[in-house]
């Protein structure tokens, strides 16, 4: 009988997509998936570890399944939480056979094999990667949408970040590994294809591309028959050259929809965030966008109360984001993480405070993200189906990312995987609703 192996995959695409290459590995190697853990011989929580929710989540899945376990099972811990805590996290929790790291998940066949002749082995170390070998992989998002990591670690310093530690310095995958896995993806049914990377507009940098490595890699995928869409997330405001901005603007299948995370606009908090720019300059780049992609969707990210931000720091932010008119804006409050620069700043701003402004610079942003949403009542933009409702189906345009940005809500004929047309009669605060297009 083939071993059963049950996973718990936590946190961000990026984790998603290498627990689908250890399934993957797992299956070539016999092991077999089970959707129930307690029927499984072996139990993978792939864990996050950014910020402090992120943690306390990983730590409760895992001591879930501690609590869980049969004496013929095993427990292994990988991905974030296991890079940084992998050994105090054995001493800590017994009932954990193995951990493995952000570094070492492609050796996840050998953690198995050794945890099951008892060696409890800890790999945390940033193994030799062989071209991010992510073929065969298991893809678990809905068939028609598939996330493709393009590189892997960071090297920016962002003094409230951990990810350097957790995934190591920037590294890009190879074009000829990129467009292999994206045409085996787009055989297999993807028709959404959506870039993920820590910086995803550095690609190609530690490769010799000085600038215009983003947009050469898009030109290629572009090419690539049954691909429909071409999604970027993650652009750096840095990183974003004017060759990138061409190639969205010119080939069809890319997406007319960034995700550019800028973390603040106010120049003293950046520049004690150790980020490039300033609101002046990020207002540039917006504006350079909008002026070639008429029609582009653009979301961004912000963190509130870093270490000495003050009220005048919020005031400019509310004011900012009238003036910026993104359609999309995400607020997290920043979070302590041990490690970092930012943990040893002074002036920390207490949560509670944090919570206020938090819904301060929510309020300042409704405004545009109801002009944004409301701009689109009427048009008839085309949609790919995820899955049907009580009273219909949902599914998402180009101006909606899987994940993040709600859905399009639709009554008519479809199928899940295919594209329709649809005219968007009324939004809500995260939805549209509408129906099928005729004629």
């Amino acid at each position: 009988m083939p071993k059963r192996v049950s996973f718990v995959s936590l946190g961000c695409a990026k984790n998603l997509v290498d627990t689908e290459v250890m399934i993957a590995k797992l299956g070539e190697a016999g092991w077999e998936l089970c959707a129930d853990s307690t029927q499984a011989d072996t139990v993978v929580v792939n864990t996050c570890a950014f910020i402090d929710p992120a943690k306390a989540e990983s730590t409760d899945a895992i001591m879930e399944q501690a609590q869980l376990k049969k004496p013929e099972q095993q427990l292994i811990v990988a991905g974030c939480l296991a890079q940084r805590y992998g050994e105090q996290l054995q001493a800590l929790v017994p009932e954990i056979d193995g951990v493995v790291g952000t570094g070492a998940y492609a050796s996840i066949v050998e953690v198995l094999t050794e945890a099951a002749a008892g060696a409890r082995p800890a790999r945390l170390g940033f193994e030799p990667e062989p071209e991010h070998d992510f073929l065969p992989r298991l893809v678990t998002t809905p068939r028609a949408t598939a996330y493709l990591k393009i590189a892997e670690g960071c090297d920016h310093p962002c003094t409230f970040c951990i990810i350097p530690q957790l995934r190591g310095r920037f590294r890009s995958r190879s074009e000829e590994s990129l467009l292999k896995e994206a045409r085996a993806l787009a055989q297999a049914g993807t028709r959404e294809l959506v870039l993920i990377a820590q910086d995803s507009s550095m690609w190609g940098r530690d490769r010799g591309w000085r600038r215009g490595g983003l947009a050469h890699l898009l030109r290629g995928l572009h090419e690539i028959e049954g691909l429909e869409w071409i999604r970027l997330l993650y652009l750096y405001p840095a990183t974003i050259d004017s060759e990138l901005i061409a190639a969205i603007a010119e080939l069809p299948k890319v997406c007319k929809y960034i995700d550019m995370p800028l973390q603040h606009a106010h120049p003293e908090i950046l520049r004690a965030m150790l980020r490039p720019g300033n609101g002046e300059r990020y207002l540039e780049i917006l504006e350079d966008f909008r002026s070639r992609i008429p029609g582009i969707t653009m979301r961004s990210t912000f963190i509130v109360g870093f270490p000495g931000e003050r009220e005048e720091h919020v005031a400019y932010m509310e004011e900012w984001l009238g003036r910026a008119q993104l359609d999309r804006v995400g607020f997290f409050q920043y979070s302590s993480e041990h490690g970092t620069p930012g943990a040893t700043l002074p002036d920390h701003v207490p949560a509670r405070e944090q919570r206020r402004r938090l819904v301060r610079l929510r309020e300042a942003q409704r405004a545009a993200s109801l002009a944004a949403r409301s701009r689109r009542i009427g048009s008839t933009v085309r949609v790919l189906v995820e899955n049907r409702t009580r009273r219909g189906w949902a599914g998402r345009s180009m101006g909606e990312a899987p994940g993040v940005d709600g859905a399009i809500h639709f009554t008519g004929p479809a199928a899940a995987g295919e594209f329709v047309n649809v005219t968007l009669e009324r939004t809500t605060a995260f939805d549209f609703h509408g129906r099928i297009a005729h004629g």
